[in-house]
């Protein structure tokens, strides 16, 4: 990479510091002609494309080969350094420039300390970790420290901001670049001497100045953006060489530059060239995905996946849906159907809503078939016969009721990990805090099916050996991981951090593939040892030929896509399978994770009908392109993000219709009003080439995001793009220069603006294809272009020729009304909105005097100690039953309500849920158990491991320190097991087993 810059010009700086933060070296060449001060060249595969400053800070960041910390992007980085490019620095260059000519502007002063102030108030220089914006704004507000004037002023005025900057100078390679950078005899007098313009071209993706003009605006709240006619965009001052290129690629269009081959099925790897395949994480067969399901992995793969194929690249992607499984035998219970029949139901549910979204798959299938069977038993069958399983005896919760073992999904109760207690925590995963889960530690656990208190028996499972695969797993890892969002790698280093422990493969089930091993032919896999190995063998229902995508690692590169919840089971235990079998396997080398996309305030609920569901949106009336294009910029990349009705109505309406539609749709009109349908020859001037090169600057960012799985950038690129085209739209004014009473150069002048502005629409429906493919086609379509086989141009170039013949243009968005969203919003909005139930006082009354009733037949057989565990249990859950009866009888949720329950007296006495019979001892303290106490003495618990865990994580504490401190927290464990009635001699041997 190349730095062309202006010896001590500020933003020279801003990349020089980006470069020696992330590991990425560039090469210094001094320009004086350019004119922003300084532009990164890079090479990426045959495209070349060059940054300004702000932009080049974000992508040596980005790209950075060291484990940089996730500060460096906070969620208001992009519109901070929008404002630093579009707002700051045109305010502080004309104050600098009059502190260098000896007579300091007062007005300016005072603008400037307005900005200052606004900058401290937001609190973006706080701390003093690495960021994007310390780097921007400690570069940017240096000057200001080399003058007494402007010194003096910020000592008067902003004394935390000069500390600030100060305290940055003495940090090593902030001393070290600044010492490099600007020579000795460097004054603010010879900076200014050298440049008479703004330091920095706004960063192209924020390319548009929105809002105040002293702070910036949040783009949730912004209603105009993609309007001209609401502001101009700031577009680049282009280099020389830029201008060039342009000019190149316009005068000299390569032939055939969008035409690709046709794809012949099934796609296989080619030697030699780039060979992609894709996945997305499986989707359970057992309920409609929503929003956060679609965005998490297949639409982020299909957006992905359209992108490698306008590459070029050999692209095969695979989903399909995971039908085996707790959930799938837990669904099929609570509809009254088979397994099958629910696998069967849900898949063509999943692949209706994916094939109206329009997710390009090669192919979707299943994971209940043969090749499924087949393939998992071999890969099993290879990880016995090296020694990575072995047997081992666990104890599980067994429901008499039922009479079954309960497999994890079938086991609810209280979550076991400390500051959290969600109580509807399931035996795999906690909801509440998001983290795993052993069924045997929920604390209260209960059948889901019944809502018996289960027991604890014994069974055989095989465990797969982790800690023997994990040398090779770091070592793979070591190269692989790198490559990977930083989600992902935090969440697997995370795993690794402590040791890998072995991992239990098999269930107590029948609906799974089964178990080819004499001893547990009547077990089943574990769906998560299971699940991953049916993108193999959807791959194998594909093609015959599969091994030579599955198992050829060094042709092909391996792209999975999904939500940061899934990333533990694709980063660690799969390729752990894959690395314990000892074949040659293709093991992933992009895991590319997201954040979670929420519902307005709240999470997406199926049974509580809140969020918007795949099958739901069908009937919106939104067009499918919409919501991809809005998923798509929601993208939760970095962070949680939320869908919102209004916040949706709004980009469409402004991002779509009166940005990208309304430039669409102008100039094809223009050509067929104008010119009889027929595109007019052009004659570029030097103006136009520096528009080209505009364009190309955002296209050639456009391919290096979405190579990089920036997928929100893209799309903002491809918005600037048809920003820049309405701007040269409206700056030029076509529809006047070819009026009849123009002269014959004002016409031909008309005639090159459409000409060019036709180009632009072209280039626009080729790379709108993996955001929004049915508008792509239809733009197309209205140019007679082919709408299949289009391959991605390296630069802006003629695409279409003069006398091109197109088609009348139709409008490609519409707008969405203020009633729509207030229906939706309505609609999706929960059960909070529907109307209640009349409550009969009488029914409810009957209620409480049976649960008052049974309350005390309750205690009076703990009290007595003579009955047996399943009495008491049987009683406990008719008491439960009659609860859920009464909270429906009063109008609120049973599943709310009987969590809020157990902690409200009756009677005086508390009436809770029994602990587990299996946990419970033959002698158990008699007296009703103080709700009160249990949590005192459980929030001491916590308070109390975390001193001990904080205590040893020093590592020099004396060992008397440390014992004295357990000691505390055993006794503290030992009150609370008498306080929820358990003996406390049986946590002795527990607790040795258990983690501080």
């Amino acid at each position: 990479m190349k730095l062309f810059c202006q010896r001590d010009h500020p933003n020279g700086l801003k990349v020089l510091l980006a470069s020696a933060f992330s590991g990425n070296a560039v090469t210094v060449v001094e320009d004086k002609g350019v004119s922003s001060g300084a532009v990164l060249e890079v090479t990426e595969g045959n495209v070349t494309f060059h940054l300004h400053a702000n932009s080049a800070v974000l992508f040596l960041l980005h790209k950075s080969k060291q484990d940089l910390a996730d500060g460096w992007y906070s969620q208001d980085c992009e519109k901070w350094l929008e404002w630093e490019a579009t707002v700051f620095q045109p305010a502080l260059v004309p104050y600098l420039t009059s502190v260098a000519g000896g007579k300091e502007d007062k007005s300016l002063r005072a603008v400037m300390d307005s900005l200052l102030a606004n900058l401290y108030a937001s609190n973006q220089l706080n701390n003093k970790d690495l960021s994007a914006i310390s780097v921007v704004f400690f570069s940017s507000l240096l000057p200001l420290t080399s003058e007494a004037t402007s010194l003096t002023f910020l000592e008067e005025r902003h004394p935390t901001l000069l500390a600030y900057i100060n305290t940055l100078k003495e940090q090593a390679q902030y001393k070290e670049c600044v010492e490099s950078w600007y020579s000795s005899s460097s004054t603010l007098k010879t900076w200014v001497a050298q440049t008479s313009i703004p330091l920095s071209p706004v960063h192209s993706t924020l390319s548009l100045l929105k809002g105040s003009p002293l702070t910036p605006q949040s783009p949730s709240t912004s209603t105009s953006s993609g309007s001209p006619e609401h502001g101009k965009p700031v577009r680049a001052t282009m280099s020389a060489e830029q201008i060039k290129e342009a000019r190149c690629a316009w005068l000299q269009p390569p032939p055939n530059s969008t035409v690709s081959a046709a794809r012949v099925a099934p796609v296989l790897p080619v030697e030699g060239e780039s060979n992609i395949l894709i996945t997305s994480a499986l989707p359970y067969v057992n309920n409609v995905p929503h929003l956060g399901n679609i965005i998490g992995c297949v639409l982020s793969a299909d957006c992905y996946a359209r992108f490698c194929r306008l590459r070029g690249d050999n692209t095969l992607y695979i989903s399909g849906t995971d039908e085996y499984g707790t959930a799938t035998e837990t669904k099929a219970i609570a509809e009254g159907l088979t397994p099958q029949q629910i696998c069967d139901k849900y898949h063509a549910i999943h692949a209706n809503v994916y094939k109206w979204f329009n997710i390009s798959f090669d192919h979707f299938g299943r994971t209940t078939t043969e090749h499924q069977t087949r393939i998992a038993q071999d890969i099993f069958e290879k990880l016995d016969k090296n020694g990575k399983i072995f047997k081992e005896s666990v104890e599980q919760l067994y429901c008499i009721k039922c009479e079954r073992f309960l497999a994890d999904r079938f086991v609810e109760g209280t979550c076991p990990h400390p500051g959290c207690g969600y109580e509807d925590a399931r035996g795999d995963q906690c909801d509440g805090c998001g983290k795993l889960i052993n069924a045997m530690e929920l604390v209260k656990p209960r059948c889901k099916l019944c809502f018996n208190l289960p027991e604890v028996r014994s069974s055989n499972h095989l465990f797969l050996d982790l800690p023997s695969i994990e040398p090779s797993l770091k070592s793979w890892l070591a190269t692989s991981s790198k490559q990977w969002t930083s989600n992902a790698k935090v969440i697997c280093d995370s795993w690794i951090r402590d040791g890998l422990k072995t991992r239990c493969i098999t269930r107590d089930l029948k609906w799974g593939t089964a178990v080819p091993k004499d001893g547990f032919r009547d077990k089943v896999f574990y769906v998560w040892f299971d699940a991953p190995i049916g993108y193999i063998s959807i791959s194998a229902c594909y093609t015959d030929q599969w091994e030579k995508w599955w198992k050829n690692p060094s042709q092909v590169q391996y792209y999975e896509f999904m939500a940061k919840d899934n990333v533990p089971f694709h980063s660690v235990v799969f390729p752990s399978t894959q690395l314990g079998t000892g074949e040659n396997w293709t093991k992933v080398t992009h895991l590319v994770a997201t954040e979670y996309l929420n519902y307005e305030d709240g999470k997406f609920s199926k049974s509580r009908g809140t969020g918007v569901f795949g099958d739901q949106v069908i009937d919106t009336g939104i067009p499918s392109d919409v919501w991809r294009f809005y998923l798509l910029y929601l993208r939760p990349e970095v962070h949680d993000t939320a869908f919102s009705w209004v916040d949706l109505q709004t980009k469409n309406n402004s991002e779509l219709l009166n940005n990208l539609g309304n430039f669409v749709h102008r100039a094809l009109s223009f050509v067929f009003k104008f010119f009889a349908s027929t595109l007019p020859p052009a004659k570029p001037s030097e103006s136009d080439y520096q528009v080209m090169a505009a364009v190309n600057q955002e296209f050639q960012q456009y391919t290096s995001a979405l190579a990089n799985n920036r997928q929100r950038d893209g799309l903002r690129y491809i918005l600037s793009i048809t920003r820049i085209g309405n701007q040269y739209i409206q700056e030029h004014e076509p529809y006047k220069l070819i009026k009849p009473n123009r002269s014959a150069e004002d016409k031909e002048r008309g005639a090159t603006v459409t000409a060019i502005a036709i180009n632009i629409v072209a280039l626009v429906s080729i790379i709108l294809d993996p955001y929004m493919p049915e508008t792509s086609e239809r733009i197309k379509v209205f140019l007679n272009l082919p709408t299949h086989f289009q391959r991605l141009p390296r630069l802006f170039t003629q695409f279409l020729p003069s006398g091109h013949v197109i088609q009348e243009p139709k409008p490609l968005i519409s707008s969405i009304d203020d009633e729509v969203i207030q229906k939706l919003g309505k609609q999706f909005g929960g059960q909070a909105s529907a109307e209640k139930k009349p409550v009969d006082p009488s029914e409810v009354a009957r209620l409480e005097g049976l649960i008052t009733e049974q309350g005390n037949k309750v205690r009076k057989l703990k009290e007595n100690g003579t009955a047996s565990k399943d009495v008491v249990a049987a009683e406990v859950a008719t008491l439960i039953a009659l609860k859920g009866q009464l909270a429906a009888a009063q109008g609120v949720d049973p599943a709310a309500a009987s969590s809020k329950d157990k902690k409200k007296k009756k009677g005086g006495a508390t009436v809770k849920a029994e602990p587990s019979p299996a946990k419970t001892p033959a002698a158990v303290p008699n007296g009703p158990v103080d709700e009160n106490e249990v949590n005192r003495l459980q929030a001491l618990i916590t308070q109390q491991g975390d001193k001990v865990r904080a205590i040893k994580a020093r590592g020099d504490a004396p060992k008397d320190e440390i014992g004295s401190e357990v000691a505390k927290l055993l006794d503290l464990k030992k009150q609370l097991a008498v306080a929820q009635g358990i003996d406390p001699a049986t946590l002795n041997s527990k607790e040795k087993k258990k983690k501080k």
